[in-house]
């Protein structure tokens, strides 16, 4: 207890022995004294301070309490805000009584329990902050939740959009080919075909998986089964998939191509007179992950120039875009071998 050499130093030794905070003021809201407890929640509480300078709304706050505390001697409840570090304001509920007229005037005992000063207003703080928090979240989430399912529903009308285009002009191919009598041109636009399928077929698998990207060997079977259709009878194909891994959305378009054209137009001879077996692999090494196609025939038998020339030229083109090493060897057969650098 702070020395007070005032008429009131006699409350000091009753003060500092009670738990609670205990602080007692003047009619005019000078503090004549106050114990260790009160000190503990504003340090500002000293004998000769004016009690209005520590109120979060100063003279008036202190006015309204004098007055509520003048008009009974028994005990009367009231709430206080203290100003504090964070500017919000500290709230304490205490318990005033007004003193019996002495030379002194009057006086007024305010008391404060220390264990909950301020328990109720934190407690109805916080879980004021975490409501709001609460609502925030769930305005964020449901406004998260709208705008996914807009981009679902963008994403499946440009997917039917797309789709439905490319197979406009499938069939728009399909009737020029019939209607030809040239072999060149049917074959150039039968090849046509072979293409915007493979990009169909990628295109499905795409936004079957969304974002997660495609299973190579998913990839592999579609594209496999289309390429038979078209296939000489004498060609099979052998499909080994069980090293699969998937591929990015941004890989799958050029790597169908890849294997529709390496397929269709390398390992298929033009004049359909083949035979033998393509195989298609997948698998993982130390590495990293690749595909691989191969037949019986030899590198060397592929035109250096011409459409199969042209081909290797594309697939080179189409496998810089897909970010993949192309590798060409004639070891146990002709093979065209994908080396993914970087797998999604």
């Amino acid at each position: 207890m702070v020395a007070d050499p005032s008429p009131f130093s006699n409350w000091m030794d009753i003060f500092d022995v009670s738990k609670e905070a205990l602080m007692l003021i003047g009619e005019d809201g000078e503090i004549h004294a106050s114990n260790r407890s009160m000190h503990r929640i504003t340090e500002q509480a000293k004998p000769g301070q004016r009690l209005s300078p520590l109120l979060k709304e100063g003279d008036n706050a202190l006015g309204v309490l004098l007055t509520h505390l003048r008009r009974s001697a028994d005990p009367q409840p009231f709430n206080l805000l203290l100003k504090d570090e964070t500017g919000e304001g500290l709230r304490l509920r205490g318990v005033g009584k007004r003193l019996r007229r002495s030379d002194h005037g009057v006086c007024f005992v305010l008391r404060f329990r220390t264990d909950d000063r301020n328990n109720f207003a934190a407690l109805s703080l916080k879980v004021a902050e975490l409501d709001s928090e609460v609502r925030a979240r769930r305005a964020a989430q449901h406004s998260a939740e709208a705008a996914l399912e807009i981009n679902r529903l963008l994403t499946k009308e440009l997917h039917h959009r797309v789709n439905n285009n490319l197979q406009l002009q499938i069939s728009l191919l399909r009737r020029a080919a019939r209607l030809t009598s040239n072999i060149e041109v049917r074959r150039f636009v039968e090849h046509a075909i072979g293409r915007l399928r493979a990009m169909s077929a990628g295109l499905d698998l795409t936004y079957q998986s969304g974002e997660t990207g495609v299973d190579i060997a998913d990839l592999a079977k579609k594209l496999a089964s289309q390429i038979a259709e078209t296939l000489p009878t004498e060609l099979e194909i052998d499909l080994s998939l069980d090293g699969g891994f998937a591929v990015s959305v941004p890989q799958v378009t050029p790597l169908a191509l890849i294997i529709h054209e390496t397929m269709t137009r390398i390992f298929a001879p033009s004049d359909g007179a083949g035979d033998g077996r393509i195989e298609l692999l997948v698998g993982q090494d130390e590495e990293g992950p690749w595909l691989q196609l191969s037949d019986n025939g030899q590198w060397a038998d592929v035109p250096v120039d011409g459409d199969a020339a042209e081909t290797n030229k594309l697939i080179d083109t189409l496998a810089r875009q897909a970010g993949v090493v192309v590798l060409r060897t004639d070891e146990g057969g002709r093979r065209l071998r994908l080396r993914f650098v970087a797998v999604a």
